[in-house]
């Protein structure tokens, strides 16, 4: 099974969202300790059309210039599409997990057989329900 690869490599591949690369900074917490903390050695990918909309949202927001700031740390990627869909794309090529905390991404990632983390008690992180064994 396809998920269960994802679980025997080494490198686990996390895939955010615009509102995950937030929700540290609205929080406040660690979101590599929290990740580590979950799923152990991992790498952050973030698309590009997400640094694109960090980018217009940092503009007028300091909490976005931060995410952005954050993006920038991390690995990007290109997608063929955009906003969301461009998350759901590189978790599926990746065979990588969704980090969200959006409903519709969440349904979305639901419906693909994807893995999800989002926001649980205020400031921890944990697998969506769904996926809980």
């Amino acid at each position: 099974m396809e998920i269960d690869r994802v679980w025997n490599h080494k490198m686990i591949l996390v895939v955010a969202d615009t509102n995950a690369l937030l929700l540290p900074f609205k929080h406040k917490f660690n979101i590599d300790f929290e990740l580590e903390s979950l799923v152990g050695s991992h790498e952050l990918i973030i698309p590009e059309p997400i640094v694109g909309e960090l980018k217009k949202l940092a503009q007028q927001n300091k909490v976005a210039q931060a995410a952005l700031k954050l993006a920038h740390t991390r690995t990007s990627m290109p997608s063929e599409y955009a906003g969301d869909d461009s998350v759901l794309e590189l978790a599926e090529r990746l065979k990588a997990i969704v980090f969200s905390n959006d409903k519709e991404v969440i349904n979305k990632a639901r419906t693909k057989g994807l893995k999800i983390i989002r926001l649980k008690e205020g400031n921890r992180l944990g697998f969506d329900n769904d996926w809980i064994d």
